[in-house]
């Protein structure tokens, strides 16, 4: 009998050890109002929550004004893109007030909505046929899964009883995990890139509250137009049609990949399957 307690109480000590640091992981069922106000191939205005988002471009599509105004503070942001096209590549030219911001190469142009649709209904295509089998673990005290078919890592939906048409999210230890409904998801694949950036950021600054939802929106627009450059689109969607993105629940000065290059943001920003930046240093899931 004593040997048996002794056994237990190692066993009991170890699991102590092993077993990871769970949050307080409720769901938060929440709902984002997404309005698309006008949609054509030079013009998107789109609303979401509290942002209002409109990309205005010449018939060519080789120059744009990309505004995003935070409807509870009235601050707005213009930033203008530039775009030409040489031996079917694409030089992008961001300015801000006047001044170059920003520049790369892509095979594609960021502001054609077509290219957003395209590039996530291949993906698509390529999953659709794939028997999803995967492995469950902990990563910032929330549960996630893995491997075939999980076209990225992202919060168990059993586990936590979520449903791809559902808005919710989870909070984690550091980090919140919003996962966006199916519904609009669809939406937001259907924008020119800079737009489906800017959408994300906008739903962040809801959630955040304090009037950021401008400014995130700005900067994760322009960096998800970087990684739209990068034919790294195709990721956006999980295996459920349905967008995942992640940011910490802190905020401080940090150093981003886009103007204004220093911003009082998130400490970290992940879409999909891309971390945008990580001040925390935790890493990837």
């Amino acid at each position: 009998m004593k040997r048996a307690l002794a056994v237990l109480l190692v066993l009991v000590m170890l699991g102590s050890v092993i077993t990871p640091a769970m949050a307080n992981t409720e769901v938060t069922r929440t709902h984002v109002k997404l309005i698309l106000r006008e949609k054509s191939r030079t013009s998107t205005v789109v609303e979401v929550n509290n942002v209002l988002i409109s990309l205005k471009s010449n018939k060519n599509l080789t120059k744009a004004n990309l505004e995003i105004k935070d409807l509870k503070t009235g601050k707005t942001y213009i930033f203008e893109y530039r775009v030409s096209e040489n031996n079917g590549k694409y030089t992008i030219e961001v300015y801000s007030k006047g001044r170059l911001v920003n520049k790369y190469e892509s095979k594609y142009n960021p502001l054609d909505s077509n290219v957003t649709k395209k590039l996530l209904s291949e993906n698509s295509k390529r999953v659709a046929n794939i028997r999803i089998l995967s492995y469950s673990y902990w990563w910032d005290g929330v549960k996630f899964v893995k491997w075939y078919g999980v076209k990225y890592p992202h919060p168990d939906y059993a586990y936590y009883r979520i449903e791809p048409w559902d808005d919710s999210y989870i909070t984690g230890n550091k980090l919140v995990h919003y996962h966006i409904s199916d519904y609009n998801s669809q939406k937001i694949a259907g924008l020119p890139p800079v737009v489906a950036g800017a959408v994300i950021g906008g739903i962040v600054g809801e959630v955040l509250g304090g009037g950021v939802g401008g400014v995130v929106g700005g900067i994760v627009g322009g960096v998800l137009a970087l990684w739209f450059g990068a034919d790294l689109s195709n990721m956006l969607l999980d295996e459920h049609g349905s967008i995942w993105f992640w940011f910490s629940k802190s905020f401080s000065w940090v150093t981003v990949p886009v103007a204004p290059y220093v911003a009082w943001v998130p400490n970290y920003f992940r879409v999909a399957s891309y971390t945008l930046w990580d001040a925390l240093g935790i890493g990837n899931p």
